[in-house]
C-alpha cells in the first residue's frame, strides 16, 4: 500500500488530527491541538493512504537551546499516532523521516524525543541516539504515600498519618521508619546553604526577571532549552493541561536567583521546571519549595530530570526517590547511522541522511544537559 505525507494548514487539518487523537491517543485534550499547532511552535504532519484516508500523523515541536554559547534550532518529535491497521513499520518510520527531513534541509540542528516503549523502536531505528532515561523523582510527603503503596485500609491510613505526619515535620526520630520518604529534609537543608538573604514569592506571570536569569543560566549551564518569558508564559500559563504557578527565590534587590514552576493534581504537586543562574542556589530554592507545599498539604512531590548528577543529588539529598519514567532522552544530529532505516514505499534502505554539522561528543554526556517538564509537551 503506498503512503503520502502532507504538511496541512493547523486549522484546516483540525478535525482531521483530532479523530486521530480520539482513536490512538483517547487521553489528549483536544485543547492540545490549538495550543500546540495553532498558536504554538508545532509543525503537524499527517499520515495518509492510497485511497486519500489520514490514518496517522506526527509533530515538531521547535524549540532553540544554548549549547556553549552558541543557539542552535532545536525540534521535539510529537505525537506520533498510526491507526491499528496500518501500524507496520513502514508508515512510522516514514512519517518519523519528515522530523529529520528538517535537519537535513537545514531548517533545524538537531531533532530530540522522549519515546515511549512502543514509539522507541521507530525512533532508534530511523537513526537517533540514545542519551539515557528520563528519570522522574518522586518526594512523598505524608505517610498516606506509603500506606496507600501498601493497600493499608483508608480509614486506618488516614488515622495514622494524622498523627504522624506532623512528628515527621519536626524531624522526630520516626524518620528513620520513613528515612528520605517523607520527614521534612528542606528543614535543615536548604537554608544553611545560602548566606545571602532572600525572599520568596509565588507569580503567575512571567516578567523580564525570567529572561535575565535565562540568560545568567545560559552562561553556566552547558546545554539548556530557551526559558525566555516568552517561552514561560506560551509553555505554562496558556498550556490546556494544567494550571501552573511559579514560587521565585529573590535576592534583597529583587533579582531573581531561582524559580520552579509547578502545579497540582489533587494531591500530587508537579514540579514542571526549576532553574538557577548558580547551583549554589538550587538546593535552596528546592528546599523553600517543599516548605510550600507542605503548607499546601500536598502528600507527594513530582519532578523529571535528565542531567547534571549535581541535581540529582540535591534531590536525594532533600529526600526524593529516583524511579524510572518509561521513557529515554534520544537525539538526531544527522551524520551516517549505525544501522540504515527501511523505505516502505520502495522496499528497501535509504541510505541518505543528514550531514553531522555538529560534533556529537560533548551532546551525548548527559552532565551537559538540563531538561525538565519545561522541555517536553506534556504535563506530568
Amino acid at each position: 500500500m503506498g503512503y503520502a505525507i502532507v504538511q496541512p494548514d493547523a486549522k484546516t487539518a483540525r478535525e482531521a488530527i483530532l479523530d486521530l487523537w480520539r482513536r490512538n491517543l483517547p487521553e489528549v485534550p483536544a485543547e492540545r491541538n490549538a495550543w500546540l499547532y495553532e498558536s504554538g511552535p508545532a509543525t503537524g504532519f499527517l499520515l495518509r493512504s492510497g485511497q486519500g484516508l489520514t490514518v496517522g500523523a506526527t509533530g515538531l515541536m521547535r524549540r532553540d537551546f544554548r549549547a556553549f554559547g552558541e543557539t542552535l534550532r532545536a525540534g521535539q518529535a510529537i505525537d506520533l499516532n498510526v491507526d491499528q491497521e496500518h501500524r507496520t513499520v513502514g508508515p512510522a518510520l516514514n512519517l518519523q523521516r519528515t522530523i529529520l527531513a528538517a535537519v537535513a534541509g537545514g531548517e533545524i540542528d538537531l531533532a530530540y524525543g522522549f519515546p515511549n516503549r512502543q514509539s522507541e523502536v521507530v525512533i532508534r531505528r530511523i537513526g537517533y541516539g540514545t542519551l539515557g532515561d528520563l528519570d522522574r523523582w518522586v518526594k512523598p510527603l505524608s505517610c498516606r504515600v506509603a500506606f496507600d503503596r501498601w493497600a493499608w485500609p483508608r480509614p486506618l491510613s488516614r488515622g495514622l498519618a494524622a498523627i504522624l505526619d506532623p512528628i515527621l515535620r519536626c524531624g522526630n526520630a520516626v524518620r528513620d521508619l520513613f528515612r528520605r520518604c517523607v520527614f521534612s529534609s528542606e528543614r535543615v537543608l536548604g537554608r544553611k546553604r545560602l548566606l545571602t538573604p532572600f525572599s520568596v514569592q509565588q507569580v503567575d506571570t512571567f516578567d523580564a526577571r525570567f529572561d535575565w536569569l535565562w540568560e545568567a543560566a545560559a552562561r553556566r549551564w552547558p546545554i539548556l532549552g530557551e526559558r525566555t518569558s516568552d517561552y514561560l508564559s506560551w509553555r505554562f500559563s496558556r498550556c490546556p493541561d494544567l494550571k501552573h504557578r511559579a514560587m521565585c527565590l529573590s535576592d534583597p534587590g529583587g533579582e531573581l536567583l531561582g524559580y520552579v514552576i509547578y502545579g497540582r493534581r489533587g494531591e500530587t504537586v508537579y514540579a514542571a521546571d526549576f532553574l538557577v543562574g548558580d547551583l549554589r542556589h538550587l538546593e535552596p530554592l528546592l528546599a523553600e519549595f517543599l516548605r510550600l507545599v507542605r503548607r499546601q498539604r500536598a502528600h507527594k512531590v513530582v519532578a523529571l530530570y535528565f542531567g547534571r548528577p549535581e541535581v540529582g543529588q540535591a534531590l536525594t539529598r532533600l529526600g526524593f526517590w529516583k524511579r524510572p519514567s518509561g521513557r529515554k532522552v534520544m537525539l538526531y544530529v544527522g551524520g551516517k547511522r549505525d544501522e540504515p532505516a527501511l523505505d516502505a514505499d520502495r522496499g528497501a534502505y535509504a541510505n541518505v541522511v543528514a550531514p553531522a554539522r555538529i560534533d556529537l561528543a560533548p551532546f551525548s554526556d548527559p552532565a551537559n544537559w538540563h531538561l525538565t517538564g519545561a522541555d517536553i509537551d506534556t504535563d506530568g
